[in-house]
C-alpha cells in the first residue's frame, strides 16, 4: 500500500493512524472528518461538557505532528466506490489503497415534531447547544433512561433543575445490566428527587405559544410541563455516505472478525460490527476503549500483521451519576444467569454468565473489584468459579 484513507478522525481513525506510523507504514495517510474539532473524550459529551464544568479543549486529544498526516476537517465523506477505489468528499474523488472506517454513530433523531427547546445529545456541539439552555431552564423532561439519559439527569439534578426521566421499559436498562441493577439504579436517581417514570410512551411535544417546547404529552392523555426537552433514544451508525456502496450495512459496518469489510477495506470503533471471538457472536461496541484498541487491530489488518484469529475484545465501560461511579467489563447481552456478588454499603457488584460461563462483571461503587475479574472475563471462567449461581 502507498495510501491509506481513514474516514473519520475521532479516537478509532487516530489510533489507526497511530498503529499504521508505529508498524512502519512510511505511505501517504489522509484523514477525512466533518467534525473540525479533532478528537475529544466523547464520554465527557453528558458528564463534564454538558455541566460546563470542562470545556472542550480541555477534553481533546490533538493529532501528533509527527504521525504526518493529511487531515481535512469540516467536509462531508459522501460515497464509496470500491471498484474505482476512491471515497467521494462532497464531490470529489479520493483514491486509496487502504481504507478505514472509523465515522462512529450519530444521536438516533427525534421522532417527534421540531421545535426550540428540544435536544439531542451526542456530540460536543449538541453539549455546547444544550448546556446554556439546560441552565437556563427550570423543568427538564428526558426521553429515555439509557446511559445517556440517566447520566443527564444527574447533571440537571446537580444544577438544582426538577428532572422527569421517561422510559418505556419497566426497569431503566434491564435488558444491558438486568433487573437487579437496573431496580437498583433506579432507586439511586428516585432517591435523589429525579421523578422517574417507567412503562410510559410519550404521544408527542406540545409547543407554547412562541413556537418553543412547554410540555410533554403521554400516551396516558397526561401531560408534563417542560422548558427544555433532551430526546435520548439511542444512536445509529453514522452509515449514510456508504449506502450506494454495496456494503452490507444492517447492523453498522458488517466485518468479519478482523474485522475486514472487503479487500483493503476494514472498519473500527462505533461503526463497525464484527464476529467478536471471545463471544463468538456479532457485536457493535460505542466505547471509548474499544474504539482505541479495534482502531489499531484495524490499522495491523490493512498491513497483515494482526492476529488472524480476530480481535478479541472485552468491552469497557463507565458511568458517572450523583458521583457514584457505575462500570461494567464484558457483554451482559445473552446473559442467562447472574450472581449478586456484593450488596453492601453502597456497593453493588453483579456477575453475568451465558451457558455456565462468565461473560460481564457490572458494578457501582466497587471500585477495583470490577476490573479484577476482567482477566475472568476473558478466560470465560465458569459462572460457579466466581458466585454460586442465580437463574435468570
Amino acid at each position: 500500500m502507498r495510501s491509506v484513507v481513514i474516514a473519520g478522525g475521532a479516537i478509532a481513525g487516530l489510533s489507526a493512524a497511530r498503529e499504521l506510523r508505529r508498524a512502519g507504514f512510511q505511505g501517504r495517510i489522509q484523514v477525512v472528518d466533518q467534525d473540525r474539532r479533532g478528537p475529544y473524550r466523547r464520554p465527557e459529551v453528558s458528564k463534564g461538557l454538558l455541566e460546563g464544568r470542562l470545556g472542550v479543549d480541555s477534553v481533546t486529544t490533538p493529532w501528533p505532528a509527527d504521525l504526518n498526516v493529511d487531515r481535512m476537517l469540516g467536509v462531508r465523506l459522501t460515497g464509496l466506490d470500491l471498484a474505482a477505489r476512491t471515497v467521494q468528499v462532497e464531490g470529489r474523488e479520493v483514491p486509496f489503497d487502504g481504507l478505514v472506517i472509523a465515522t462512529g454513530c450519530a444521536a438516533r433523531r427525534s421522532p417527534y415534531e421540531a421545535m426550540a427547546g428540544v435536544h439531542t445529545l451526542r456530540s460536543a456541539e449538541d453539549a455546547e447547544r444544550l448546556r446554556p439552555e439546560l441552565a437556563a431552564a427550570t423543568k427538564i423532561v428526558i426521553v429515555g433512561a439509557g446511559f445517556i439519559g440517566l447520566e443527564v439527569a444527574s447533571v440537571a439534578w446537580k444544577l438544582g433543575k426538577s428532572v422527569t426521566l421517561l422510559e418505556a421499559a419497566e426497569i431503566p436498562l434491564a435488558r444491558v445490566l438486568g433487573d437487579d441493577f437496573g431496580e437498583h439504579l433506579a432507586g439511586i436517581h428516585r432517591a435523589h428527587g429525579v421523578d422517574l417514570r417507567t412503562g410510559v410512551t410519550v404521544a408527542g411535544l406540545v409547543a407554547g405559544a412562541s413556537g418553543r417546547v412547554s410540555s410533554v404529552e403521554l400516551t396516558s392523555g397526561e401531560t408534563i410541563a417542560a422548558d427544555v426537552v433532551l430526546v435520548a433514544i439511542g444512536s445509529e451508525p453514522a452509515t449514510g455516505w456508504l449506502r450506494d456502496s454495496g456494503l452490507d450495512l444492517s447492523m453498522g459496518v458488517v466485518c468479519d472478525e478482523t474485522c475486514a469489510v472487503a479487500d483493503g477495506v476494514v472498519a473500527a470503533g462505533d461503526v463497525a460490527s464484527w464476529i467478536n471471538p471471545l463471544y463468538q457472536r456479532r457485536m457493535r461496541v460505542e466505547h471509548w476503549t474499544n474504539a482505541v484498541e479495534q482502531g489499531a487491530y484495524a490499522a495491523r489488518r490493512l498491513l497483515g500483521t494482526h492476529d488472524p484469529t480476530g480481535f478479541a475484545s472485552v468491552p469497557y465501560f463507565w458511568s458517572d451519576q450523583y458521583g457514584v461511579k457505575l462500570q461494567c467489563v464484558g457483554s451482559t447481552l445473552g446473559h442467562d444467569q447472574y450472581a449478586v456478588l456484593d450488596h453492601s454499603d453502597g456497593r453493588f457488584l453483579v456477575a453475568y454468565g451465558r451457558a455456565g460461563r462468565l461473560v460481564c462483571v457490572a458494578g457501582m461503587n466497587a471500585g477495583a473489584a470490577v476490573m479484577k475479574h476482567r482477566a475472568m472475563v476473558l478466560r470465560a471462567v465458569p459462572l460457579a468459579e466466581v458466585s454460586a449461581v442465580s437463574a435468570v
